[in-house]
């Protein structure tokens, strides 16, 4: 069995992305990142790089995820955060669903952030 399958399907997937991005906009440390932004078209890049990863067929039809993010200026402490919101949202997945989707998150973590953290 696929893990998109072991996820429940496209359907799951969307329905955490969405709540995900949801959580991200609303969140105290990195909301201000999607102020004015179309949540609508971040949910579908989201979904579509989750399903991917999950081993879907699903094309991902957003800009290329690194430059965007690094434009950013994402620092090591809200890349974590974004993390972490995802982790609560993944917590009903099997555990083999949410390794998937956090060790892919976690490849990118070098490349989307800007080398700093909020730590001293």
């Amino acid at each position: 069995m696929s893990l998109l399958a072991r996820a429940g399907g496209e359907s799951a997937v969307r329905a955490a992305v969405d709540r995900f991005v949801d959580r991200m906009a609303a969140d105290f440390v990195i909301g201000f990142f999607f102020e004015g932004k179309d949540l609508g078209r971040i949910k579908l890049h989201e979904f579509e790089h989750a399903v991917r990863t999950l081993g879907g067929d699903v094309p991902y039809t957003g800009r290329a995820i690194v430059p965007l993010h690094r434009q950013l200026r994402i620092n090591g402490g809200q890349f974590r955060r974004r993390l972490a919101l995802l982790r609560t949202e993944l917590a009903g997945f099997p555990e083999e669903v949410r390794d998937a989707w956090i060790d892919a998150q976690l490849l990118l973590q070098a490349q989307m952030t800007d080398g700093t953290d909020c730590t001293p």
